[in-house]
Formats: structure tokens, sequence, C-alpha cells
């Protein structure tokens, strides 16, 4: 497991991505551990897979209806199925691609994989253990896992 204090990288990764969109403040709660045995999403999830030194996931889960009011937002008139998942990629994208200026070029990153629900066992082994951090932007709900050892 990653230790607890590398995780800030990953949540001042959601501001930096809110904070381009507008000016709304991002609410972070407590992070805390989930086994993997019921996972933790939302309507759709972004998910990054992770190799090299550091191996695991990474994901963001959010409801349809935030990510509707993030397209209205930044004044995209189509808020298509296609869209919502294009932009839940770029969510997920600028939350791993910054966690690599921490990591190190090693930290090898793929391209967001986006599934319906939760990320399932494939991603997040049953014998592991998720970091979930939980997110509030203008009253919706969304959250942050992060499967990484």
């Amino acid at each position: 497991m990653v230790n607890v204090e590398k995780l800030g990288v990953f949540l001042s990764s959601i501001n930096a991505f809110f904070a381009q969109i507008d000016d709304a403040q991002v609410a972070i709660d407590t992070p805390y551990l989930n086994n993997n045995k019921s996972t933790i999403g939302y309507d759709y999830s972004g998910v990054i897979k992770i190799s090299g030194p550091l191996q695991g996931c990474v994901y963001v889960s959010a409801p349809t209806i935030m990510l509707r009011e993030i397209i209205k937002v930044m004044g995209e008139p189509d808020s298509s199925i296609t869209m919502m998942k294009d932009l839940l990629g770029e969510m997920a994208n600028t939350i791993s691609g910054n966690a690599r200026t921490e990591f190190g070029s090693e930290f090898i990153i793929s391209p967001p994989n986006i599934v319906e629900g939760a990320p399932s066992t494939s991603y997040l082994p049953k014998e592991r253990h998720s970091y979930i951090t939980p997110f509030t932007w203008r009253d919706y709900h969304a959250v942050i896992g992060i499967c990484i050892t």
C-alpha cells in the first residue's frame, strides 16, 4: 500500500481539474480504506491502470447528473454518453498524469478505460484494499479510488 501522505497529489489534481472549469470550490472528504469485496462508485468510472514499481489503478467515479453539469458549465452543448465518458477519461488522465510528477517517470499509466458503475475486481483485486476519497463539487458527490502497491 502506498502511504497516505502520497495520496495528496491525487487530491490536489482533482482540485486543479475543477479550477479550470469554474471557481466553485471542491470539498474533499476524509479518505478511508475500503476492502475491494464491495467496490465504491457511481454511474461511470474512469480507470487508469498503473504499472512499473507501483502496480494497481486509480479511478474517478461520478454520477451522470454531475458529469452533465460539468459539461454544461464548460459551455459544451453535447451532453451525450460519449461526451460524458470523454470527460471522465480526461478527469482520470489529469489525476494520474499529475501523479507522475510525484512518483517519477517509472510511474507508467495506461489510457483511461471507462466502465459503467464501480470498477470490477479485474481492476480492484479482492485481496487488496483501496483508498476511497469522496469529494463534492456544486453539491454533486463523486469519489477517487486509489488501489496501488
